[in-house]
């Protein structure tokens, strides 16, 4: 084993001195920057990944932050000037408990935290200057929790009491937001935080209330108007999510049907905001005696007596005294009225059109017919899925439409081309850096050995060359005096000797390019 080793040591000693000297030093250079790029290699590799642990912090926040991750030594960076503070993705979790339990970030405003410690000597004035800061900051951080809410800053105005009434002053407050990018607080939002303020203030209403944003735009403004104009974007946002619903429904079914990226469509939809209130009564007549008694009323009548009949002769003889004969008769008289009222059957229907319902709906689908054809029979399919996944009703003028179309996707093809090398070039950068490397060595190592095989190649042409010169003037010495031609001949072999003495490598390559050619 040992004897290997030393052989093993003799040969590459052999090798480095074969070696010239600029060789050596390129030969060392490139070792180096292999070892240096493999370092720097190990440390990207190892270097750990960073995540998000605050973003948007106040100054005072980050600051507090960054002293408590310096204390307890964990890596951190910063970003959005100073605003975002990333740390190995592995500790963020418990680093966020961490400085929870410490009461940070603060969010850039103080809570109740402020009575945690107890002064002595605090004035009534003070106390109540103290109340106030945390109430704000109470607020602001329960503001700042909303999803479309960067950062908030409440102030409370309180209400003046005062002997007189008309000295009296409400209390009022106003809130300063910066929203996220591309975000936009609704009606129903802005009134929300209104009120959410005014609940939280004692005496204090939401038409007192002030907020706006950091672009300077009056967001209460839209609360100081009647009801249905504040409730105009309400309207849209309903619309809107609606046909985005529709829409998100259609592609996931058309996707599995069709494929990714081999169809479009868009949904509009007509809103009907109006409130009806319908009422329709229906009477029907009652069969017998099976309605119910409304009312009931019963009428007896009865007489008993004497009657005197009638006597005499009729006309003038009848003026003429009578005798009176007894002619009394007993009568008797019974009378019954009974009046029975019953209650009408009666339907009453009450119907109350909410807001928002569906006037009408139209789909419009075009599918890409660059590679097939969409048929008739695909067609009416693909209209018939559409027409039972949205609810088609012919009666309100629904409307859905498919056509075939060839997409111009040279848009997306070239994206995608982009994207795919720049993932390529990613790669091959990541990849080749230590392999490049690695080839230059090997590439120097045949260089070195091919240049010393090439001047041994070159040496053993030239003394060739130089037999056949010498062979060829020891020919003419014998056939005596030389011609003049072959005295040119001769002059001509002296300065061919005299070249390949000079340039040796030159005229061996040259030979050898002439054998290859033949």
């Amino acid at each position: 084993m040992v004897k290997n080793l030393s052989q093993i040591r003799e040969q590459m000693q052999n090798l480095w001195n074969n070696f010239d000297k600029k060789a050596k030093i390129v030969i060392i250079v490139s070792v180096l920057f292999t070892f240096v790029g493999m370092l720097l290699l190990a440390n990207w590799a190892s270097k750990p990944e960073y995540t998000v642990l605050f973003n948007n912090l106040t100054v005072k926040d980050a600051g507090g932050i960054v002293a408590k991750l310096k204390e307890n030594q964990v890596s951190y960076k910063l970003e959005g000037n100073g605003t975002t503070i990333l740390v190995p993705k592995k500790q963020v979790h418990n680093l966020r408990l961490d400085l929870a339990s410490q009461g940070l970030p603060t969010g850039g405003s103080v809570g109740f935290e402020l009575f945690d410690r107890n002064q002595l000597g605090t004035t009534d004035y003070e106390m109540k200057i103290n109340h106030i800061r945390a109430l704000s900051g109470e607020l602001t951080r329960t503001i700042q929790q909303l999803d479309k809410v960067i950062y908030a800053k409440v102030q409370i105005t309180p209400s003046k009491t005062s002997l007189y009434t008309d000295n009296e002053e409400p209390a009022k407050a106003s809130i300063v937001l910066r929203l996220k990018e591309y975000s936009k607080l609704t009606t129903k939002e802005i009134r929300a935080i209104a009120n959410l303020v005014a609940s939280g203030v004692e005496g204090l209403t939401p038409d007192k209330v002030t907020i706006v944003d950091t672009a300077g735009n009056l967001l209460s403004a839209m609360l100081e108007n009647n009801e249905e104009k504040s409730d105009v974007s309400d309207k849209l946002d309903l619309k809107k999510k609606l046909e985005d619903d529709i829409e998100r429904d259609l592609n996931v079914m058309l996707t599995k049907v069709l494929g990714v990226d081999k169809f479009s469509l868009t949904v509009n939809a007509t809103l009907n905001f109006d409130k009806r209130n319908i009422e329709s009564k229906r009477y029907q007549p009652v069969v017998g005696d099976e309605g119910i008694i409304r009312s009931e009323q019963t009428k007896e009548e009865s007489s008993v007596g004497t009657t005197i009949s009638p006597e005499g002769v009729p006309g003038t003889t009848s003026n003429l005294p009578q005798y009176k004969i007894n002619n009394q008769q007993q009568n008797q008289h019974n009378k019954e009225e009974r009046i029975v009222n019953y209650e009408i059957n009666e339907e009453v229907e009450r119907y109350v059109q909410s807001p928002g319902t569906i006037e009408r709906l139209s789909v419009a689908v075009s599918v890409d017919t660059a590679q097939k054809e969409l048929s008739a029979e695909k067609k009416d399919a693909i209209t018939q899925l559409i027409s039972t996944a949205v609810g088609y009703d012919s009666s309100r003028g629904d409307q859905i439409t498919v056509i075939g179309y060839d997409f111009n996707n040279d848009l997306d093809i070239m994206t995608q081309q982009e994207m795919e090398a720049a993932e390529a070039r990613k790669r091959v950068f990541l990849f080749s850096l230590l392999g490049i490397v690695g080839v230059l060595i090997i590439l120097l190592v045949i260089i070195m050995a091919r240049k010393k095989n090439s001047q041994d190649d070159n040496s053993q042409v030239g003394e060739n060359i130089n037999y056949l010169i010498d062979e060829a003037e020891e020919e003419f010495a014998v056939a005596g005096s030389l011609t003049p031609e072959e005295r040119e001949r001769q002059k001509l072999q002296n300065q061919l000797r005299n070249i390949i003495s000079e340039q040796p490598e030159e005229i061996a390559g040259l030979i050898k390019s002439w054998l290859s050619d033949d």
